[in-house]
């Protein structure tokens, strides 16, 4: 079906690795911010690439400066410090919210333990 447009044949490798790119940048945001070491076959598991073709995916993302952080190709990890802000749907601002109550929480302990 997809081979009757010839324009988008021409840049299906273009779609595709894009396609891939907002994956990653899903998946990173999905995780919580003390969660953002993400091995190589989680990536490729949820981007559905190889797991040669990580490394290359993530170093795009970060040379579009979507995302900061390092590559540790012996762990075969990816350490995100950064990801670009983007629009938020009505699920992450849920997710946001959240994270924002864990937040409060983990304040309210440590302000009871110091006042202790």
């Amino acid at each position: 079906m997809i081979g009757r447009f010839p324009a988008i044949m021409k840049e299906l490798t273009y779609l595709s690795q894009k396609v891939r790119i907002i994956a990653f940048l899903e998946h990173i945001f999905q995780l919580g911010k003390d969660d953002r070491t993400i091995s190589f076959g989680d990536i490729a598991q949820v981007c559905q690439v190889d797991g040669l073709d990580v490394e290359l995916l993530v170093m795009k993302a970060m040379s579009l400066e979507l995302v900061k952080g390092s590559i540790d190709e012996a762990a075969e990890t990816v350490n995100i410090t950064w990801i670009t802000p983007r629009y938020l749907s009505k699920e992450h601002l849920s997710l946001l919210i959240g994270r924002m109550k864990e937040w409060e929480q983990k304040m309210e302990q440590v302000i009871s333990l110091v006042e202790n």
